[in-house]
């Protein structure tokens, strides 16, 4: 995938050194694969969070229904 737009990052040592080791042990190809997967896996944390709160008060309300 052909990245649309260009962006420069800092990273601690840590982090670099834990991309880098991804990267030369072939779990990814590039520094900019791990990246973008870290973010993906954040949207979707995001979204389930997300998903799990608007469930959340209709559940709620059906307990107090009950009572």
């Amino acid at each position: 995938m052909a990245a649309k737009h260009s962006r420069h990052i800092a990273l601690t040592e840590p982090l670099i050194a834990y991309v880098e080791d991804q990267v030369a042990r072939g779990q990814y190809t590039s520094v900019s694969e791990v990246v973008r997967t870290a973010l993906r896996h954040m949207i979707e944390r995001e979204d389930a969070k997300a998903a799990r709160s608007a469930v959340a008060p209709a559940s709620s309300m059906a307990v107090n229904d009950r009572a």
